[in-house]
């Protein structure tokens, strides 16, 4: 069996948690025997521009069943091709028919909300949270090519039809609310703990962000309440990618620019030893989340975690004991995470650490599902 997974980028920190998971998806299926390979949506040639490429990218289509022809086999014992499309940011839905067309089974795994929203993730351009599309929110939001009023009403319902018409032979979800229509799948631990979880040392808390930087993301959150403790009450650590967010990076040169004693942001890096060295995780997000992993790796080491009490938190963390906050927007909120990680500074205790798939098993479960499509 050949499997070719696809994604909007694969290589670097700014691909985030798809594309990290990705990478080492690859590296498992590999490990079992499968000729597992990634290709981003970048590699299959130039892009289509405007609000009609959030959904339509013909050109790329095509590259994409060229690549499975190119690699199909025809002996006795081939196993066929699959092509799992983890995310179509940049590659367009019409990959689906283009690589059914050129012989593969097409599996789609939906991580986030991007396929029914073409903003990604339900948030709309003046940061609120959106319930779901609907053809006359969705045009007042995105104001598709600039163009107001019927014809990007137009425009908009092209693409919600492009998605009702997707059909792929295995749909699947990190999370029921995503698309409560597909087979769930558990997604793996992916930097399981190296160090003993032992309880942790005197001195001030040590609290942890990890996540890209972005409004969404709330790291905001985590430094306006981490600066209300008392001076020297613990530190606090933000790793992740600085990445643009709608084109612009004032947000966080804003969070660079507050100079809080004790806080410190970091380049994007391996975040294994951060949370080996931490006590408490912030979770601070705004929007719905898939299955966020680095919960799931806080869990993992059993620290103590403040999480936003958005969909798809609690299903990452499966009853482990956290403490649960409202969703901070436009400030209101702040004073619940403060009180919490006050509460941290009097104590913070260990839990025993959680049990998630392993990446191995992840692998191996994927693989018998391809399997059953031939």
């Amino acid at each position: 069996m050949r499997v070719l997974h696809v994604a909007h980028a694969v290589e670097g920190w700014e691909a985030g948690g798809v594309g990290r998971y990705v990478r080492e998806l690859v590296v498992a299926q590999r490990a079992l025997g499968v000729d597992a390979s990634a290709v981003c949506a970048e590699e299959l040639g130039r892009k289509q521009r405007g609000f009609r490429g959030s959904w339509d990218q013909p050109g790329r289509a095509t590259a994409l069943a060229e690549r499975v022809r190119a690699g199909a086999g025809d002996g006795p014992g081939d196993g066929g091709v699959v092509v799992h499309i983890q995310h179509f940011s940049g590659l367009g839905f019409g990959a689906i028919d283009a690589a059914k067309g050129a012989g593969a089974r097409v599996v789609v795994t939906s991580h986030d909300h991007w396929i029914g929203c073409a903003r990604g993730q339900r948030v709309t351009s003046h940061g609120a949270r959106c319930d779901g599309p609907e053809v006359a929110k969705c045009a007042r939001c995105l104001r598709p090519d600039g163009l107001p009023g019927p014809l990007g009403r137009g425009r908009v319902r092209a693409r919600a039809e492009a998605v009702s018409s997707l059909v792929p032979d295995l749909w699947l979800t990190v999370a029921p609310h995503l698309a409560p229509y597909a087979d769930l799948v558990d997604l793996p631990v992916l930097s399981p703990p190296q160090t003993s979880t032992a309880a942790r040392s005197s001195g001030p808390v040590r609290f942890l962000y990890v996540g890209s930087l972005i409004p969404p993301k709330g790291p905001d959150v985590a430094v306006d309440a981490f600066s209300r403790l008392p001076t020297g009450a613990g530190t606090l650590d933000l790793v992740g990618p600085a990445v643009p967010y709608d084109g612009s990076h004032r947000y966080v040169d804003h969070l660079r620019g507050r100079h809080v004693p004790g806080a410190t942001l970091h380049a994007a890096q391996d975040s294994a030893p951060f949370y080996d060295q931490s006590d408490v995780l912030l979770f601070p997000s705004r929007w719905d989340e898939g299955c966020p992993l680095v919960l799931r790796e806080a869990a993992s080491r059993g620290l103590t975690i403040l999480a936003s009490d958005v969909p798809g938190a609690r299903h990452a963390l499966a009853g482990y004991p956290t403490t649960w906050l409202p969703v901070a927007a436009d400030g209101s909120g702040l004073s619940a995470w403060t009180a919490a990680l006050s509460a941290c500074v009097r104590g913070v205790p260990r839990h025993p650490p959680a049990r998630f798939p392993t990446l191995t098993e992840h692998a191996a479960d994927l693989i018998r599902r391809y399997e059953g499509l031939f």
